[in-house]
């Protein structure tokens, strides 16, 4: 290799480290568990961080096709790379950062805690994304002399790259979603997962046919030792998937709680169409001021999230065959619907009432 190629070699393969070492530490800054640096002072009059990281994250798909196909194409140019790879990360990842902390600094005023987890979780994808193909971009730098290596290199790069496309795309979502449409797709898919467990609990109340389906294929009647054993082998199969059929207790309970579950479900549709979509942000102009609506958003969303996980828990209790710790559950779905239902029974621009808080009111009654 002349010196020249030599010494262009050497500087990607720097480059390719010191980028792949940056990208590390910026996902371990933006990992769920884990606070974000402050900036050394506070970023005065921001733009829309929504803005920023759409524009960044198309930036991101253009850079990354670059290095991509300068990757696999011959001949290997390792300047071209280098210059590509100069621009994102003078760019595209400090103007990702940015939107993030203008996303935290502006938590309880403007982007709250919905939406600036949103952006710390998609931009972390796009980050570790990154840190794929660039690895893999590494690996092809690094030469290697077998044909088959280098095309599987070539195959690994062309499907990291589509990977990291999917993840800007993700971030580009967010600026046309906005805090409403965020947190409307977050609650279907809450009212969704609630729904799926209702008509699982249906399911395994109603039982599965059992006469004909597993039961001969193991066992027939003819076969020694299994005359009177019937009744309790037919139990022994049912267990895993059907109530019992000596609990008709249990079986009233879980018909119980199905009802009030739909009417959860009901709740979750109310507040989607009369509260979820009609939110504005304060980004925009027409939205409350003090933080007071992003903050009674919040609120509600936490409520919404935690419903799916408590119903999981009171399907396995009755799973269980635990009727006291099911009754336990049911109530604690119950008072976190409520606890939703009144966050959001003000409607947001004035507090007053209207006809949500009507119905609200009586959906309370109704659920006891």
């Amino acid at each position: 290799m002349p010196p020249k190629a030599e010494q262009e070699s050497h500087a990607l393969n720097d480059l390719l480290i010191t980028t792949l070492a940056l990208l590390a530490q910026f996902t371990t800054y933006l990992a769920p568990t884990s606070t974000l640096p402050p900036p050394t002072t506070p970023i005065s009059n921001p733009p829309n961080p929504l803005h920023v990281l759409r524009d960044a994250a198309r930036l991101v798909k253009a850079h990354t096709t670059k290095i991509s196909l300068l990757a696999i194409n011959k001949p290997f140019t390792p300047s071209a790379i280098r210059k590509v790879l100069n621009e994102l990360t003078a760019t595209c990842l400090p103007a990702m950062m940015s939107a993030v902390q203008i996303c935290e600094q502006e938590r309880t005023t403007t982007w709250g805690g919905l939406m600036g987890g949103e952006v710390r979780a998609r931009v972390r994808r796009v980050f570790r994304e990154m840190e794929m193909l660039l690895q893999e971009v590494l690996s092809i730098a690094a030469g290697g002399n077998e044909a088959g290596a280098i095309s599987s290199s070539r195959r690994d790069s062309l499907s990291s790259t589509g990977v990291v496309w999917e993840s800007c795309d993700a971030l580009i979502e967010l600026e046309k979603l906005g805090i409403a449409g965020l947190a409307v797709q977050k609650a279907e898919q809450y009212r969704d997962t609630i729904k799926d467990a209702i008509e699982e609990l249906r399911e395994w109340t109603e039982g599965e046919d059992t006469d004909t389906e597993g039961h001969d294929a193991l066992l027939d009647e003819n076969d020694e030792a299994v005359e009177g054993d019937t009744e309790s082998l037919e139990d022994l199969f049912n267990a895993a998937n059907s109530m019992p059929r000596d609990r008709p207790e249990l079986k009233q309970l879980v018909e119980e709680a199905g009802g009030l579950l739909k009417k959860v479900v009901l709740l979750y549709n109310a507040v989607i169409k009369r509260r979820l979509r009609t939110f504005k942000e304060r980004g925009n102009g027409e939205g409350e001021g003090e933080g007071e609506g992003v903050e009674r958003l919040d609120q509600a969303m936490l409520s919404l999230r935690r419903i799916p996980h408590q119903v999981d828990e009171l399907a396995s209790c009755f799973y269980d065959l635990d009727d006291a710790r099911a009754k336990e559950m049911l109530a604690k779905c119950i008072n976190e619907a409520k606890t939703a239902a009144r966050v959001m029974e003000k409607r947001w621009e004035d507090g007053a009432a209207d006809e949500f808080t009507a119905w609200s009111r009586k959906w309370k009654e109704a659920v006891g």
